[in-house]
Parts: C-alpha cells; structure tokens; sequence
C-alpha cells in the first residue's frame, strides 16, 4: 500500500532496524554499569553522540538523548519556567505543534506572546524585535519546517534576531531533521527532535543544548546523561536513529532534487484533473515531501477513506490533533475558513516515493471524485411520491 502519511510517522528503515537488533542483542548491558561488557556498550553510545555533535556542528556535551520531541518540549519550557522569576515570558509562534504550544501555555500562564502566521503559512517575524524590547522574555521557540503544510520557517533569520538581543532561541526540528541541510541547526540554544519522522524508531530523539548551558535538567532521579536526563539510556533506540540519520543524510541532495520534482508533477497534475483544488502554502519553501491540499468539495474524511479503499494512505492533518474539535489552529492561524479546512488533505511522501506511487495517488483521487460525484447524484435522485 502506498502511504503518503509519512509527516505522521515513517517506517523503520532496514538498516535502523539492524541496527536496533544488533544493540539488543549483542549490547543488551546498562551502558551505566562498571564491567566491561558495559563499558562497550557505553563506548558505542558515546561514539553516536560525537556522531551526531559532528553533523550538527555542536559539543558533544550539548546532546541530550531523550524520548522524542514531545518530551524534550516539554522539558524546555518547565526548565526555563523553574529557572527564571515569575514575570519571565516566552515568545511562540502561532503555528507550532501542540507539544511547544501547550507547555509553553502551562509553564508560563499568561505569559506568552505570539508571532502570527501570514497567510503563506510562513511566520511573521515583523513583531519579533517588539517583543523582545521586554527585558523578561526567556525563550523564543520557533518551528524549523510546518507539520501540516510543510511550510519552511524563518529560524534561521529568528535566531540572528535572538542572538543581537541575547534571548535563548528553541527549533522543533521534527520535520526539518533527516529532511533538509542543518546548516546553522547547531547554533541555536535548544532544538528538539524525533526519531520516527526520518525512518529511525519510535520513542527515541535528542534535545540540543547551547554551549552555555551547564544546569538543564529534564529528569531527576539519576546522573544519566551528565546529569540532564534521568533514567537508563536507550541504546538500541539511539544506535537505531543513528543508523537512519546517516541513511538518509547520505543521498539527501539526491532525495531533494528527485522527491521535489515529482512532488511537484503531482500538485500540478491535481489542479489541472481536478479543478478548484488549491494547495496551501503553494508559494512558499515547503519540505520536498509535503503537499497541504483543499480540495474543492466533499469533506476530508470521505476521501481518505476512498483513498485507503484504493490503497493510498493520506491523512486530513496532524495525527496529534485526530479527535480534537474544530478546524486545525495552523490553517486558522493562517485566516483559512473552517468550511475549506474540513476539505484538506495532508500528503507526505517518503524519500523512496516512486513517481509512480505519486501518479497513482493522483489517478486514485480522480476516481475518489467520481464516485464521490455518483454518490451525491444517486442521494439526488428523482423524488418518488407516495399515494
């Protein structure tokens, strides 16, 4: 089945799965432990982290594996919160995913100002420099890449900001890490990720510290990673995400150029077969993967539905917001009426997407309107009269 939902979560690539296998069974010792069989363990768990400081171009010390974004989110917020005076305030985006959304909200009550999304999708850092002039700002938390539209964001150009006004600067890097080049990634205060997003397992990541930053502390109750994060370290997970990273990072240049280009054949293909169809963000840098599409009727649901009866995995937005009520606070942020945002559908294709996996979605989704053209016909029917 071709799935296209891979923003959501990936498959595990084959050579992270060896991997996690490899550390599992041979490397099973806790890495904290004083006999050699754990020292080795220990030596193959450093040398991932110095892997990782190289391709961010950090400190190895500045790595702090975790369980992913949504835990390193949250240790952020609640650390900054603990370390600062209660009239600290944080400055966010009003497009970030709900793990920096809602910590920032619980940790700073009241206390969070909100860069505005343009309609692009792109944030608006015009008020960015406004709020900084308050001497009590602690953070500024900046998305690196949209998890719904795929929208690219101006991090970079925030940080710069940040660093002229000497605020501490934090990217959710999920989308952006084993996606795109991570020039400059290293340089920000704090960035969190996720494994699952680039082919690597679920429940493991890292958070990224600056340099100067000795005291953070998300975990208590143990001296695992110098002293930052409590609890036994998951070496099969980190030698697994490892793996991917280095999979991916490989060809990327080559993923790029490919992936965009038939992700791009795709978009237009869809608006000339089905009429009406507008993708969001369309013009603006997006993730070679993402296509954020209103269709021009029926509700979302239906057609992911047809889609998966045809055998093509989409999804109607973020899978953290499924069950939630009301349109997506993305697409509000960026002045989408909820009536047109009940019609979107999120496409994100993988780095071994086939252009033939695109032109069959493509070719699913005119069929999906077809019936779903009949289906409305047959339900307007002729009325019959009873006597």
């Amino acid at each position: 089945m071709p799935y296209f939902d891979n923003n959501a979560t990936t498959p595990l690539w084959k050579v992270a799965e060896k991997a996690y296998l490899d550390a599992s069974r041979n490397h099973w010792q806790n890495t904290s432990s004083p006999y050699r069989s754990a020292a080795r363990a220990r030596t193959l768990f450093d040398r991932d982290r110095e892997w990782l400081a190289a391709l961010l171009g950090c400190p190895a010390d500045s790595v702090i594996f975790n369980s992913g974004a949504t835990e390193g989110n949250n240790a952020i917020f609640n650390y900054l919160a603990a370390k600062h005076s209660g009239d600290a305030r944080v400055v966010v985006s009003t497009i970030e995913h709900p793990s920096v959304l809602e910590p920032a909200r619980a940790a700073f009550p009241g206390r969070v100002d909100y860069l505005p999304s343009l309609s692009s999708g792109v944030a608006d850092l015009s008020e960015l420099s406004k709020f900084l002039e308050n001497p009590n700002v602690a953070l500024v938390s900046l998305m690196a890449a949209n998890n719904e539209t795929g929208v690219l964001q101006p991090w970079r150009e925030c940080l710069k900001v940040c660093r002229r006004k000497g605020v501490p600067f934090h990217t959710d890097a999920s989308q952006w890490l084993g996606k795109m080049p991570l020039d400059g990634l290293g340089d920000c205060d704090y960035v969190t990720t996720c494994a699952h997003k680039f082919g690597g397992p679920k429940a493991v990541g890292f958070i990224l510290i600056g340099r100067e930053e000795v005291g953070f502390k998300s975990q208590l109750g143990g001296a695992h990673e110098k002293g930052h994060r409590a609890g036994t370290e998951n070496l099969p997970g980190v030698r697994s995400m490892v793996a991917a990273l280095k999979h991916v990072y490989e060809n990327l240049e080559e993923t790029l150029s490919d992936q965009r280009a038939r992700r791009d054949a795709f978009e237009k293909t869809l608006c000339r077969e089905i009429p009406g169809t507008r993708i969001i963000g369309g013009q603006s840098e997006r993730l070679w993967n993402t296509v954020h599409v209103a269709m021009p009727k029926y509700a979302n649901t239906r057609w992911v539905a047809l889609l998966d009866k045809r055998g093509f995995t989409v999804s109607t937005g973020s899978a953290c917001a499924t069950g939630k009520e009301g349109p997506s606070h993305v697409l509000a942020a960026m002045g989408i009426e909820s009536e047109e945002a009940g019609r979107i559908l999120r496409v994100s294709g993988h780095w071994d997407s086939s252009s033939a996996a695109w032109n069959g979605l493509g070719a699913a989704m005119a069929e999906a309107l077809e019936e779903l053209n009949r289906s409305k016909s047959s339900a307007e029917g002729p009325m019959v009269i009873s006597i």
